[in-house]
């Protein structure tokens, strides 16, 4: 009986063994060709001057402000004149609400 056991045991030792071995990291046995989905949305320049653009021409308060926009890999340099600080500080903050927007360089002044 105690022979049994003992055959037993080594024979679920061997089994649990091989099926240990047989597990392997997934991660290198995937295919060349996959590549990691980017960690999110990605904007280009165009569409972040565009809707910078609109968000600072639809908003009443910042008429009369002549601002110009340029946009670099997501940085935004807002250049120009602005009537009052509040001007100055609703197109930093039409700015930064755009989604893809990385970075804002105000340089806006108050005429």
């Amino acid at each position: 009986m105690r022979t049994f056991f003992k055959l037993l045991t080594s024979a679920l030792l061997l089994i649990g063994i091989f099926f240990l071995i047989g597990c392997e990291n997934y991660a290198e046995r995937t295919h060349p060709s996959w590549v990691a989905p980017p960690p999110g949305l990605v904007y280009d320049d165009s569409t972040i001057f565009a809707r910078v653009t609109q968000a600072i021409q639809s908003d009443p308060v910042l008429q009369g402000a002549s601002i110009e926009i340029k946009v670099n890999e997501g940085h935004v340099t807002l250049t120009g004149v602005a009537r009052n600080e509040d001007q100055i500080t609703r197109t930093n903050m039409h700015t930064w609400i755009v989604d893809g927007v990385k970075n804002v360089d105000n340089q806006v002044t108050i005429k």
